[in-house]
Protein backbone atom coordinates (compact mmCIF):
# COMPACT_ATOMS: atom_id res chain seq x y z
CA UNK A 1 0.00 0.00 0.00
CA UNK A 2 1.29 3.49 -1.14
CA UNK A 3 2.17 5.46 1.88
CA UNK A 4 0.47 9.06 0.78
CA UNK A 5 -2.92 9.13 0.07
CA UNK A 6 -4.56 8.39 -2.99
CA UNK A 7 -5.66 11.34 -5.55
CA UNK A 8 -9.19 10.87 -4.41
CA UNK A 9 -8.44 11.41 -0.57
CA UNK A 10 -7.47 15.51 0.15
CA UNK A 11 -4.86 15.91 2.13
CA UNK A 12 -4.68 17.30 5.70
CA UNK A 13 -2.01 19.12 7.51
CA UNK A 14 -1.64 15.65 9.72
CA UNK A 15 -0.30 14.41 6.33
CA UNK A 16 1.99 17.08 5.28
CA UNK A 17 3.40 17.26 9.20
CA UNK A 18 4.09 13.40 8.98
CA UNK A 19 5.58 13.51 5.58
CA UNK A 20 7.82 16.52 6.98
CA UNK A 21 9.00 15.29 9.93
CA UNK A 22 7.68 17.99 11.86
CA UNK A 23 5.00 18.71 14.12
CA UNK A 24 1.02 19.88 13.01
CA UNK A 25 2.24 23.63 14.77
CA UNK A 26 5.05 23.90 12.66
CA UNK A 27 3.30 23.45 9.51
CA UNK A 28 0.72 25.56 10.64
CA UNK A 29 3.34 28.55 11.25
CA UNK A 30 4.96 28.04 7.49
CA UNK A 31 1.96 28.17 5.84
CA UNK A 32 0.89 30.92 7.53
CA UNK A 33 3.94 32.81 7.65
CA UNK A 34 4.02 33.45 11.69
CA UNK A 35 6.87 32.76 13.95
CA UNK A 36 10.33 31.62 13.06
CA UNK A 37 11.07 28.58 11.40
CA UNK A 38 14.44 27.46 9.68
CA UNK A 39 14.86 27.54 5.80
CA UNK A 40 15.25 23.62 5.55
CA UNK A 41 12.17 23.68 8.38
CA UNK A 42 10.22 25.78 5.56
CA UNK A 43 11.97 24.09 2.45
CA UNK A 44 10.87 20.21 3.80
CA UNK A 45 7.29 21.16 4.42
CA UNK A 46 6.65 23.22 1.00
CA UNK A 47 8.08 20.08 -0.56
CA UNK A 48 5.43 18.23 1.02
CA UNK A 49 2.69 20.51 0.34
CA UNK A 50 3.42 20.21 -2.94
CA UNK A 51 4.04 16.16 -3.48
CA UNK A 52 0.78 15.71 -1.52
CA UNK A 53 -1.08 18.51 -3.37
CA UNK A 54 -2.07 19.97 0.38
CA UNK A 55 -5.12 22.66 0.18
CA UNK A 56 -5.43 25.27 2.69
CA UNK A 57 -9.32 24.87 4.24
CA UNK A 58 -9.98 28.49 4.18
CA UNK A 59 -13.73 27.98 5.13
CA UNK A 60 -12.21 26.38 8.74
CA UNK A 61 -9.14 29.15 8.91
CA UNK A 62 -12.22 31.22 8.63
CA UNK A 63 -13.87 30.18 11.25
CA UNK A 64 -11.10 30.35 13.78
CA UNK A 65 -10.41 34.01 12.50
CA UNK A 66 -13.63 34.99 12.51
CA UNK A 67 -13.37 36.56 9.03
CA UNK A 68 -13.60 35.47 5.65
CA UNK A 69 -11.44 38.61 3.46
CA UNK A 70 -14.01 38.66 1.46
CA UNK A 71 -17.45 41.44 0.74
CA UNK A 72 -20.52 41.24 -1.23
CA UNK A 73 -21.65 43.59 -3.51
CA UNK A 74 -25.03 43.79 -4.01
CA UNK A 75 -27.23 44.90 -7.05
CA UNK A 76 -30.70 45.14 -8.03
CA UNK A 77 -30.32 44.85 -11.81
CA UNK A 78 -26.77 43.21 -13.01
CA UNK A 79 -26.99 44.43 -16.43
CA UNK A 80 -27.21 48.44 -15.85
CA UNK A 81 -23.96 49.59 -16.77
CA UNK A 82 -23.27 52.32 -14.13
CA UNK A 83 -23.24 48.87 -11.44
CA UNK A 84 -20.38 47.44 -13.60
CA UNK A 85 -18.16 49.99 -13.66
CA UNK A 86 -18.47 50.61 -10.40
CA UNK A 87 -18.37 47.06 -8.78
CA UNK A 88 -14.56 47.24 -11.46
CA UNK A 89 -13.29 49.80 -9.60
CA UNK A 90 -14.10 48.48 -5.86
CA UNK A 91 -12.41 45.01 -7.17
CA UNK A 92 -9.81 47.13 -8.11
CA UNK A 93 -9.60 48.49 -4.58
CA UNK A 94 -10.77 45.41 -2.51
CA UNK A 95 -7.81 43.10 -4.48
CA UNK A 96 -5.18 45.28 -3.73
CA UNK A 97 -5.91 44.52 0.14
CA UNK A 98 -6.46 40.68 0.06
CA UNK A 99 -10.29 40.77 -0.14
CA UNK A 100 -12.18 39.30 -2.50
CA UNK A 101 -15.91 41.14 -3.87
CA UNK A 102 -18.39 38.72 -4.18
CA UNK A 103 -21.13 40.07 -6.59
CA UNK A 104 -25.14 39.58 -6.12
CA UNK A 105 -28.60 40.37 -7.79
CA UNK A 106 -31.33 40.59 -6.28
CA UNK A 107 -33.78 40.82 -9.04
CA UNK A 108 -37.31 42.55 -9.06
CA UNK A 109 -39.37 40.24 -6.86
CA UNK A 110 -40.69 41.90 -3.36
CA UNK A 111 -38.42 41.53 -0.31
CA UNK A 112 -35.69 39.72 -2.99
CA UNK A 113 -33.11 42.20 -1.36
CA UNK A 114 -33.80 40.82 2.28
CA UNK A 115 -33.37 37.72 1.01
CA UNK A 116 -30.25 38.37 -1.11
CA UNK A 117 -29.01 40.43 2.41
CA UNK A 118 -29.59 37.34 4.51
CA UNK A 119 -27.94 34.58 2.15
CA UNK A 120 -24.84 37.01 2.03
CA UNK A 121 -25.12 37.22 6.14
CA UNK A 122 -25.30 33.54 6.44
CA UNK A 123 -22.34 33.09 3.93
CA UNK A 124 -20.40 34.95 6.35
CA UNK A 125 -19.23 38.29 3.94
CA UNK A 126 -16.92 40.35 5.96
CA UNK A 127 -18.81 43.22 4.38
CA UNK A 128 -21.45 44.36 2.52
CA UNK A 129 -21.34 47.51 -0.48
CA UNK A 130 -25.79 47.68 -1.43
CA UNK A 131 -27.20 49.22 -4.67
CA UNK A 132 -30.74 49.21 -3.46
CA UNK A 133 -33.66 49.37 -5.85
CA UNK A 134 -35.92 51.15 -3.03
CA UNK A 135 -35.03 52.93 0.39
CA UNK A 136 -38.36 52.23 2.12
CA UNK A 137 -38.74 48.10 2.35
CA UNK A 138 -39.43 47.10 5.78
CA UNK A 139 -37.75 44.04 4.82
CA UNK A 140 -34.42 45.08 3.72
CA UNK A 141 -33.79 47.72 6.06
CA UNK A 142 -34.12 45.09 8.93
CA UNK A 143 -31.90 42.63 7.31
CA UNK A 144 -29.46 45.36 7.21
CA UNK A 145 -29.80 45.92 10.90
CA UNK A 146 -29.58 42.15 11.05
CA UNK A 147 -26.04 41.93 8.69
CA UNK A 148 -23.30 41.10 11.28
CA UNK A 149 -20.52 42.96 9.19
CA UNK A 150 -19.56 46.31 7.72
CA UNK A 151 -21.89 47.86 5.72
CA UNK A 152 -21.56 50.96 2.72
CA UNK A 153 -24.55 52.42 0.78
CA UNK A 154 -23.94 53.22 -2.98
CA UNK A 155 -26.09 56.67 -3.61
CA UNK A 156 -29.04 55.90 -1.00
CA UNK A 157 -30.32 57.10 2.66
CA UNK A 158 -31.57 54.41 4.52
CA UNK A 159 -32.84 54.33 8.48
CA UNK A 160 -29.89 52.02 9.21
CA UNK A 161 -25.82 52.41 10.69
CA UNK A 162 -23.85 52.38 7.22
CA UNK A 163 -21.61 54.65 5.77
CA UNK A 164 -22.50 56.08 2.49
CA UNK A 165 -20.98 57.39 -0.70
CA UNK A 166 -23.76 59.81 -2.65
CA UNK A 167 -23.67 61.85 -5.74
CA UNK A 168 -24.61 65.47 -5.68
CA UNK A 169 -27.70 64.68 -8.13
CA UNK A 170 -29.35 68.39 -7.48
CA UNK A 171 -26.92 70.55 -8.51
CA UNK A 172 -26.13 68.69 -11.69
CA UNK A 173 -29.74 68.93 -12.05
CA UNK A 174 -29.84 72.40 -11.72
CA UNK A 175 -27.09 73.04 -13.92
CA UNK A 176 -28.23 71.00 -16.49
CA UNK A 177 -31.55 72.88 -15.80
CA UNK A 178 -30.18 76.23 -16.05
CA UNK A 179 -28.92 75.66 -19.52
CA UNK A 180 -32.00 75.11 -20.85
CA UNK A 181 -33.21 77.80 -19.57
CA UNK A 182 -30.83 80.13 -20.44
CA UNK A 183 -31.57 79.06 -24.44
CA UNK A 184 -35.35 80.37 -24.14
CA UNK A 185 -36.91 76.66 -22.80
CA UNK A 186 -39.61 77.12 -20.36
CA UNK A 187 -41.31 73.79 -21.06
CA UNK A 188 -38.92 71.29 -20.13
CA UNK A 189 -39.97 67.74 -19.57
CA UNK A 190 -38.37 65.27 -16.54
CA UNK A 191 -38.24 61.83 -16.74
CA UNK A 192 -37.46 58.70 -14.55
CA UNK A 193 -36.45 60.93 -11.43
CA UNK A 194 -37.99 58.33 -9.38
CA UNK A 195 -38.48 59.85 -6.00
CA UNK A 196 -38.84 56.63 -3.55
CA UNK A 197 -34.88 56.87 -3.67
CA UNK A 198 -32.05 59.52 -3.14
CA UNK A 199 -31.27 59.81 -6.23
CA UNK A 200 -34.55 60.62 -8.02
CA UNK A 201 -35.41 62.97 -5.16
CA UNK A 202 -32.68 64.67 -5.33
CA UNK A 203 -32.68 65.34 -9.17
CA UNK A 204 -36.18 66.82 -8.89
CA UNK A 205 -35.00 68.66 -6.44
CA UNK A 206 -32.29 70.12 -8.58
CA UNK A 207 -34.91 70.68 -11.24
CA UNK A 208 -37.33 72.55 -9.01
CA UNK A 209 -34.13 75.18 -7.82
CA UNK A 210 -33.18 75.85 -11.05
CA UNK A 211 -36.72 76.99 -12.23
CA UNK A 212 -37.27 79.19 -8.75
CA UNK A 213 -33.65 80.43 -9.08
CA UNK A 214 -35.26 82.03 -12.28
CA UNK A 215 -38.46 83.22 -10.38
CA UNK A 216 -40.15 80.69 -12.66
CA UNK A 217 -43.55 78.12 -11.49
CA UNK A 218 -41.80 74.64 -12.34
CA UNK A 219 -43.36 72.52 -14.65
CA UNK A 220 -44.39 69.49 -12.37
CA UNK A 221 -47.28 68.33 -14.73
CA UNK A 222 -43.90 67.07 -17.08
CA UNK A 223 -42.60 65.36 -14.40
CA UNK A 224 -42.53 61.49 -14.84
CA UNK A 225 -41.30 59.78 -11.77
CA UNK A 226 -42.03 56.58 -11.54
CA UNK A 227 -39.66 54.16 -13.17
CA UNK A 228 -36.25 54.42 -14.95
CA UNK A 229 -36.21 51.77 -17.78
CA UNK A 230 -36.16 52.06 -21.30
CA UNK A 231 -39.75 51.05 -21.92
CA UNK A 232 -40.98 53.85 -19.89
CA UNK A 233 -38.70 56.21 -21.28
CA UNK A 234 -40.20 55.46 -24.75
CA UNK A 235 -44.03 55.32 -22.99
CA UNK A 236 -43.29 58.37 -21.22
CA UNK A 237 -41.62 60.41 -24.28
CA UNK A 238 -44.18 59.39 -26.66
CA UNK A 239 -46.86 60.61 -24.41
CA UNK A 240 -45.34 63.91 -23.95
CA UNK A 241 -44.68 64.62 -27.52
CA UNK A 242 -48.10 64.02 -28.16
CA UNK A 243 -49.00 66.80 -26.50
CA UNK A 244 -50.23 70.23 -27.87
CA UNK A 245 -48.36 72.19 -26.77
CA UNK A 246 -45.53 69.61 -26.76
CA UNK A 247 -42.30 70.28 -24.44
CA UNK A 248 -39.38 71.97 -26.58
CA UNK A 249 -36.68 70.08 -23.74
CA UNK A 250 -36.45 67.03 -22.35
CA UNK A 251 -34.20 65.58 -19.72
CA UNK A 252 -33.79 62.45 -19.48
CA UNK A 253 -32.99 60.88 -15.54
CA UNK A 254 -31.00 57.65 -16.48
CA UNK A 255 -29.12 56.57 -19.46
CA UNK A 256 -31.89 53.33 -19.85
CA UNK A 257 -35.10 56.24 -19.80
CA UNK A 258 -32.38 58.26 -22.62
CA UNK A 259 -32.78 55.09 -24.42
CA UNK A 260 -36.08 55.51 -25.17
CA UNK A 261 -36.59 58.72 -25.57
CA UNK A 262 -34.16 58.87 -28.30
CA UNK A 263 -36.59 56.05 -30.24
CA UNK A 264 -40.08 57.94 -29.00
CA UNK A 265 -38.42 61.28 -30.58
CA UNK A 266 -37.60 59.01 -33.68
CA UNK A 267 -40.76 57.28 -34.00
CA UNK A 268 -42.50 61.01 -33.87
CA UNK A 269 -40.44 61.84 -36.84
CA UNK A 270 -38.62 64.74 -34.56
CA UNK A 271 -35.57 66.46 -34.58
CA UNK A 272 -32.68 66.18 -32.16
CA UNK A 273 -31.79 69.46 -31.23
CA UNK A 274 -33.97 71.48 -33.72
CA UNK A 275 -37.47 69.99 -32.28
CA UNK A 276 -36.94 69.00 -29.29
CA UNK A 277 -33.34 69.51 -26.74
CA UNK A 278 -32.37 66.60 -24.58
CA UNK A 279 -30.56 66.16 -22.19
CA UNK A 280 -29.76 62.98 -20.02
CA UNK A 281 -28.28 62.55 -16.69
CA UNK A 282 -24.95 59.84 -16.47
CA UNK A 283 -22.76 59.62 -19.90
CA UNK A 284 -23.02 56.11 -21.96
CA UNK A 285 -21.69 54.83 -25.33
CA UNK A 286 -25.07 56.02 -26.35
CA UNK A 287 -24.61 59.84 -25.28
CA UNK A 288 -21.45 60.06 -26.50
CA UNK A 289 -22.29 58.09 -30.08
CA UNK A 290 -25.49 58.95 -31.49
CA UNK A 291 -26.10 62.03 -33.84
CA UNK A 292 -26.08 64.36 -32.23
CA UNK A 293 -24.47 63.28 -29.05
CA UNK A 294 -25.83 63.98 -25.86
CA UNK A 295 -25.34 66.50 -23.35
CA UNK A 296 -24.75 64.69 -20.16
CA UNK A 297 -24.92 65.57 -16.28
CA UNK A 298 -21.67 63.35 -15.65
CA UNK A 299 -20.01 61.78 -12.42
CA UNK A 300 -16.84 59.35 -12.19
CA UNK A 301 -18.83 55.96 -11.03
CA UNK A 302 -16.02 54.44 -11.21
CA UNK A 303 -14.47 57.24 -8.27
CA UNK A 304 -17.97 56.16 -6.36
CA UNK A 305 -16.75 52.50 -6.73
CA UNK A 306 -13.33 53.17 -5.55
CA UNK A 307 -14.57 55.33 -2.71
CA UNK A 308 -17.13 52.77 -1.15
CA UNK A 309 -14.18 49.82 -1.35
CA UNK A 310 -11.96 52.42 0.79
CA UNK A 311 -15.07 52.90 3.24
CA UNK A 312 -15.61 49.60 3.72
CA UNK A 313 -11.84 49.00 4.52
CA UNK A 314 -11.17 51.46 7.05
CA UNK A 315 -14.81 50.58 8.54
CA UNK A 316 -13.81 46.92 9.14
CA UNK A 317 -10.22 48.82 10.24
CA UNK A 318 -11.28 51.23 12.90
CA UNK A 319 -14.39 48.54 13.97
CA UNK A 320 -18.23 49.48 14.45
CA UNK A 321 -17.89 52.30 17.51
CA UNK A 322 -16.54 54.76 15.04
CA UNK A 323 -19.36 57.07 13.60
CA UNK A 324 -20.59 56.37 9.96
CA UNK A 325 -19.06 58.40 7.36
CA UNK A 326 -20.74 60.02 4.15
CA UNK A 327 -18.88 61.52 1.38
CA UNK A 328 -20.94 63.45 -1.29
CA UNK A 329 -19.14 63.56 -5.12
CA UNK A 330 -19.50 66.21 -7.47
CA UNK A 331 -21.31 66.11 -10.77
CA UNK A 332 -20.35 68.16 -13.92
CA UNK A 333 -21.89 68.89 -17.61
CA UNK A 334 -20.49 67.98 -20.40
CA UNK A 335 -21.72 70.18 -23.21
CA UNK A 336 -22.42 68.46 -26.87
CA UNK A 337 -24.83 69.09 -29.46
CA UNK A 338 -28.51 68.03 -28.34
CA UNK A 339 -29.47 71.24 -26.90
CA UNK A 340 -30.04 74.49 -28.78
CA UNK A 341 -32.15 77.82 -28.30
CA UNK A 342 -35.53 77.23 -28.42
CA UNK A 343 -37.49 78.21 -31.74
CA UNK A 344 -40.44 80.91 -32.37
Amino acid sequence: MSDFRSRTQRATIHDVARVAGVSIGTVSRVLNGHGRTGPQTRERVNNAVQMLGYRVNTVAQSMRRQTTNTIALLVHDITIQIFASAAAAAQDVLERAGYMLVLASSGPEPNSEASAIRILSQRRMDGLIGFFRREDEPETVEALREFDGAIVLFDREMDVRADVVLTDHASGMTRATKHLLDQGHRSIALIGAATHIYPGRERMRGFVEAFQGYALQPPIELARTHAVDVDYGFRETSSLLSNTPRPTAIIAATSQVLEGAIAAIRQAGLRVPQDVSLVSFDDSPLARMVVPPITVISRSVTQMGTMAAEMILERLRAGRDQPPQKVVLPTEIVLRQSCGPIHS
